[in-house]
């Protein structure tokens, strides 16, 4: 009873630390270090579920990316088809989950976990953005060929997803080198 009693306040405890970190991250998307046009911006917003996967691992991290994402969705829609709203919200944002693959022993791997993780976010914000270019084509008098579109994706979205991940890993860095315990993992088995 004693052993069922501490495990359920580790899981409420899971579950709130898990909370807390995704409305941090959540106002930290308000904070715009850089704006784009078209919705895509640079800010710490995705630092704390970074910080979920490297805590509680891949799974909780992604649950907790995939609902970040709709929650990104409701306050700050830019939403043109429905595949690109899955792919630039719930599903990009539960790359978050690939963090917590790794173990952030150290700044390099914590640096490491990031940068994989932004790089998988990276190609499904791409793929969101080249059907947004194609559904944008009757707006412009030029046709698109897919490679323009992925042209103009990749340099929409590298133009915000780098100085992001650069941002993030200098944290990340500095808090799995001397702050371990903020990113150290979590046991609840």
């Amino acid at each position: 009873m004693i052993k069922k009693s501490v495990h359920n306040r580790e899981i409420i405890k899971s579950i709130t630390e898990c909370g807390i970190l995704m409305a941090l991250g959540l106002a930290l998307s308000f904070i715009k270090i850089i704006k784009f046009t078209q919705g895509g911006s640079v800010s710490l917003g995705f630092l704390p579920l970074l910080i979920i996967a490297a805590r509680h691992g891949f799974k909780k991290g992604f649950i907790c990316g995939f609902g970040f994402g709709f929650l990104l969705m409701v306050n700050e829609p830019t939403i043109l088809h429905p595949i690109q709203f899955l792919l630039d919200y719930p599903i990009a944002y539960s790359c978050c989950g690939i963090a917590g693959l790794i173990k952030w022993n150290n700044g390099l791997k914590a640096t490491t976990a990031i940068t994989l993780a932004n790089l998988v976010r990276l190609h499904f914000h791409v793929i969101a953005g080249v059907i947004f270019f194609i559904q944008n084509e009757e707006k412009t008098e030029k046709a698109l060929t897919i490679k323009d579109a992925l042209i103009a994706s990749y340099g929409y979205n590298c133009g915000h997803l780098i100085p992001e991940t650069i941002i993030c890993a200098i944290i990340v860095w500095y808090i799995a080198s001397k702050h371990r315990y903020l990113c150290s993992q979590q046991k609840l088995d």
